[in-house]
């Protein structure tokens, strides 16, 4: 390619950039599954405890860590080499009755002829604590705090498209009733953060899902998500575990309709998983990559 059509191809990125900053709402920060394990399972995450990753996919499950996790994921969705996305997370317990600790970070960015055409970066702080506790059941609640921040690349002609930050709040709220049955909520975006030159109102969600386990080391899931001003998405997924250590996974995601799998091996405090989601329509299939990392507590 010779270097004029390069430069064609990057101001044209550039201006897909930059109408980013002035779109419609839902052009930011799209949801991506930040665990593999969740895209395994029908990008189901509300109602599945997962403790390194409950800063994104619920606060409240924040209340039950019996140990320290860390975890790391890697995606190109739908295979473009042009894009990536990063995200890491891990939960801390702390002492005494106040709760536990939640943080996360994820990164998109897209890159187009060396030149970063945009850059989403989200940085999460998250607390869950017990509200009720008997015999049958259980209720935690959670909050978090999102540092959202984009930033579109300057053009070949020095043209900057700006950068943007925006804060936004998310509560959750989980119930374990019988203990094989457990209820999940979640609310993204409640106090309707704005971003953008125009603006534009980030995406607000509301996500609510249930999860059965009919036999130990056996996990169903049904969940439904609810973005303001997009049709309701359904998602349904599985995971069992077949030997020690190794747990098999699958589901499937609506609007548009996707088959998911994967797989989780552990052995001892490092788990490695692995996520993978048809396209839908034309697109390709993703495949997602995540490492974890306990510590401290009986091993998971």
């Amino acid at each position: 390619m010779n270097r004029k059509a390069t430069n064609l191809l990057i101001l044209a990125g550039l201006a897909v950039a930059g109408l980013v900053l002035a779109a419609p709402a839902g052009a930011f920060f799209e949801p991506t599954p930040v665990s593999a394990r969740s895209r395994a399972m029908g990008e189901s995450q509300t109602a599945v405890p997962d403790a390194a990753y409950a800063a994104f996919h619920n606060a409240a499950w924040l209340a039950d860590v019996p140990h320290g996790e860390a975890a790391f994921s890697f995606v190109r969705p739908f295979g473009y080499s042009f894009s990536d996305f990063y995200a890491a997370g891990a939960a801390f317990p702390l002492e005494g009755r106040f709760g536990n600790l939640g943080v996360g970070i994820s990164h998109f960015k897209v890159d187009l002829a060396d030149t970063t055409l945009l850059q989403e970066t989200v940085v999460t702080l998250a607390h869950g604590f017990e509200l009720f506790d008997d015999f049958h059941s259980r209720i935690c609640f959670g909050w978090a705090l999102n540092l959202y921040s984009a930033k579109a690349g300057q053009s070949v002609s020095a043209v900057d498209p700006g950068s943007d930050t925006a804060v936004g709040l998310d509560l959750g709220l989980t119930m374990l009733l019988h203990k094989r049955t457990r209820a999940g909520f979640q609310v993204r975006n409640l106090n309707n953060p704005t971003i953008g030159l125009d603006g534009e109102e980030l995406p607000q969600r509301l996500v609510a899902g249930i999860a059965y386990e009919p036999y130990d080391g056996v996990i169903t899931t049904f969940e439904f998500d609810n973005e303001i001003g997009r049709e309701a998405q359904y998602h349904g997924g599985l995971e069992m575990a077949v030997t020690a250590g190794l747990a098999l996974r699958a589901g499937v995601v609506t609007d548009p309709n996707r088959l998911t799998g994967g797989f989780g091996y552990r052995a001892g405090p490092v788990a490695l998983d692995y996520g993978f989601s048809t396209g839908g329509g034309t697109l390709d299939s993703t495949h997602q990559f995540g490492l974890r990392l306990a510590w401290g507590g009986e091993a998971p």
